[in-house]
Formats: structure tokens, C-alpha cells, sequence
């Protein structure tokens, strides 16, 4: 059976600090991966899928502010900040910047593995299964796709209109015709070149995050997202 348990990336400098979080988060039921800085939290982005981030800010090469912001920005990954500083100002900036929480070292184990717990129950809910190769799933509401091996990619509104038509189709072929259908309702400019256009940042937007090609396909202005199982033909191929 595969592991389910919530993998956590661990970015802290200190290597004593890192590894008592290692040990504590560890031994509390989460996989964990640790990490000196930032540039090696970055490498791995296109290869293995973290559930949760624990950031030190204080990092050598880029300040945990600055990684919280790009997470935000690109997936919603759940983000723990670790600071020495417990100034207000310090807390506030954290959260504006997209922490999901703000915790002042030295860290009570229970308390950081309670909110690990919290964030990891809110990331179980409303998940759906893409009829897709590997398994992609569309979680929290759709607004997130989760590549197989790969992080959460943060969806705007035609993005998960498209991903969300495609999904309840279970790997069939869909018109062109009712997909801008669909785009149109979710507002937009002309349904063709709009269809095109929101194809286009899709596929962009997962290879900056994954390895993983999306498996989207077009044949005679139909679609599907293709399922590994799904043996049927594209209308008129026969």
C-alpha cells in the first residue's frame, strides 16, 4: 500500500536544529526531508511532492519570507515559519507573505506537530481524482492540480473550469464546442483563442513545477485528459 503519511520539507540551516526536527516530526508520523537552504528545497520541487513546509527564516541564501512567497504565489503548500524574532511586525509580515502560521524558536515539538496535524487535515478536503496517467488530482475546491511526484500548482478560474469539465468526462473525449462553453461561463474573451490560450499557460505552468508532462490531448478539436486505462479512439479516427 502506498505511504499516505504527510510528507514535510525541512529547511533550516542549523544543522542541530534540523536534525532535533527531523527526529521530532519523524517520530510524530510525518516523512520528512530536511534541507540546508533554499536552493536545495528548489532542486527537488520537480521531483518529489511535499505535503507541508517547515522554513527557518534566516536561511543563507534566500530569506524564508522570500521562499514563503513563491510558494504562495505558485502552489498552496501549508507553510510554517520558524523565527528567533516574535515581534508582531515579524508575525504579521510572515502571514502577508503567505505563511499558514508563524512559530518563535525554540519551538515546543508539540505545538509545531499540532499545526503540521491542522494543515495536513485542511489539505484531505474536497479532493478529486484526475482520470490521469500516474494520478493527478484537483484538490481544495479545484483550485489546486496536484501532479503525480510534483507540488500543488495554484489554478486560476479557466484553468480549473477546463481541468474541472475534463475531470467529470473520466478520461472520454469532450467537443471543443463544450469546453468554451464552459470557459465562456467563466468569463473571458472570444471561446477558441481563450481555450487555446488557457492550454497553453497550463502546460507552461506545470513544466515549471514538474518533470511530469501534463497528459492533455487534442485530436480534431476534441480533448480528454488521458487515463492510462482508457482504450477508446478519438471521434473519427477509425
Amino acid at each position: 500500500m502506498p505511504d499516505r503519511r504527510p510528507r514535510v520539507a525541512v529547511v533550516e540551516d542549523y544543522g542541530p536544529m534540523r536534525a532535533l526536527l527531523v527526529r521530532d516530526l519523524s517520530g510524530s508520523g510525518f516523512r520528512v526531508d530536511s534541507y540546508a537552504d533554499a536552493a536545495s528545497l528548489w532542486r527537488q520541487f520537480p521531483h518529489r511532492h511535499f505535503d507541508l513546509v517547515v522554513l527557518n527564516i534566516g536561511l543563507p541564501d534566500e530569506d524564508g519570507f522570500s521562499v514563503s512567497r513563491r510558494l504562495r504565489r505558485h502552489t498552496n503548500i501549508p507553510v510554517v515559519l520558524l523565527s528567533g524574532y516574535g515581534s508582531h511586525e515579524h508575525q504579521l509580515l510572515g502571514l502577508r507573505e503567505g505563511a499558514d502560521a508563524y512559530l518563535v524558536k525554540p519551538v515546543e515539538p508539540r505545538v509545531l506537530v499540532a499545526t503540521l496535524n491542522r494543515l495536513a487535515r485542511r489539505l484531505r478536503a474536497d479532493e478529486g481524482r484526475l482520470p490521469g496517467v500516474g494520478g493527478w488530482w484537483l484538490v481544495e475546491q479545484g483550485w489546486l492540480l496536484r501532479p503525480p511526484g510534483g507540488p500543488d500548482i495554484g489554478l486560476n478560474g479557466h484553468e480549473r473550469a477546463l481541468l474541472r469539465a475534463l475531470a467529470a468526462a473520466d478520461g472520454r473525449w469532450l467537443s471543443g464546442e463544450s469546453l468554451v462553453a464552459g470557459l465562456d461561463r467563466a468569463g473571458g474573451g472570444p471561446g477558441r483563442r481563450l481555450l487555446g490560450r488557457t492550454v497553453w499557460r497550463l502546460r507552461r505552468k506545470v513544466a515549471a513545477f514538474t518533470a511530469a508532462t501534463l497528459p492533455l490531448e487534442e485530436h480534431q478539436g476534441a480533448w480528454r485528459f488521458v487515463a492510462l486505462s482508457d482504450e477508446r479512439r478519438p471521434p473519427g479516427s477509425d
